[in-house]
């Protein structure tokens, strides 16, 4: 029996089986530093604060899930010590998760300091608490030989498409105008079921965290407040096939999880999505390997010489078709 399937006979946790093979459970543990200790005996401390075993002691300091004062430890020259009262965090993955592939083909362009990707699914933008060497900024770093490069926006893991990043820190700035100007246009494909009743609809509200646990979901609200900022996304049926239709969404803002909410709003949610739908349940019409959405085209006018983009990913083998 493999990690995930002991893992998951034990724990049953929510999700696909490719969710269980992809994106382990993160166990986070948190504390202050009581005593300035030297390194080697602050790593023995936190396997045992974080009741570790020898392996994932090892699988934890290989991924960089020691966070010190809301920082990273960087593993290759970690700090001599670790000093009285410092907020120390581990956030330990249940198991190993298998490698996400970078096709040959993932790279769209790269000319003027931009470069655009075709992002795998379960393949993170960038490093997550659990994980700072799992991620499409990672292996594009060392594809290119780009130490600086960088993520100019995210999708969530479970996305698949285009997703742009910079070479260097003035090129990062100017995609971020960029994108805070509207001036970078994306269409996303979403496979969702129920089928929406209207082929054609918008959605608009202020979005903002969900006052109801878990913490990291997000909702529409009826009106904007401190915490929330507006939303708009235009959607239209492709096609339709039984209890399931594709859908092309058209974000006017860039929201975190904008999709997702707004297609739950309207009673439609993505396949998939047991985070904003219902749970997963083998071969329900609601149920995928993953979050059955994809960012499919991006256009814009971002680089210095007036060149515009306009890139296009085909939907991977593991988006559902209908």
């Amino acid at each position: 029996m493999s990690d995930a399937d002991e893992y998951a006979h034990r724990f049953r946790p929510v999700g696909s089986p490719a969710a269980r093979r992809f994106d382990p459970p993160v166990r986070a543990t948190r504390w202050l530093a009581p005593a300035t200790t030297a390194w080697d005996a602050f790593v023995v401390e936190v396997g045992e604060r974080a009741g570790l075993d020898a392996p994932g002691l090892a699988r934890l300091l290989a991924h960089g899930g020691i966070w010190l004062d809301a920082h990273p430890v960087e593993l290759a020259q970690p700090p001599g010590e670790v000093r009285e009262g410092v907020h120390v965090a581990v956030y330990a993955l249940a198991y190993e998760p298998e490698p996400v592939p970078l096709p040959d083909d993932a790279v769209l362009y790269d000319a003027d300091g931009i470069v655009a990707a075709n992002k795998p699914a379960w393949l993170p933008v960038q490093g997550t608490r659990a994980s700072q060497r799992l991620s499409l900024e990672v292996a594009l770093r060392e594809r290119l030989g780009c130490p600086e490069l960088r993520a100019a926006h995210r999708l969530d893991r479970q996305t698949s498409g285009v997703v742009l990043f910079a070479r260097d820190g003035e090129h990062a700035g100017f995609l971020g105008r960029a994108l805070q100007e509207q001036r970078v246009h994306r269409s996303y494909l979403a496979l969702v079921s129920p089928a929406p009743r209207a082929d054609e609809w918008t959605v608009t509200g202020p979005i903002g965290p969900a006052r109801t646990p878990p913490r990291f979901r997000f909702e529409l609200r009826d009106r904007a407040s401190g915490d929330t900022r507006p939303s708009e996304t235009h959607f239209r049926v492709l096609k339709r096939v039984g209890e399931r239709a594709l859908v092309e969404c058209l974000p006017k803002t860039g929201r975190t999880h904008q999709l997702r909410v707004h297609l739950r709003h309207g009673g439609t949610p993505i396949c998939g999505d047991d985070l904003y739908g219902p749970p997963y349940r083998e071969g329900a019409a609601t149920s995928a390997s993953r979050v059955q959405l994809h960012a499919y085209t991006l256009r814009a006018r971002v680089t210095k010489r007036g060149r515009e983009l306009d890139l296009r990913a085909e939907p991977p083998a593991d988006f559902e078709s209908v």
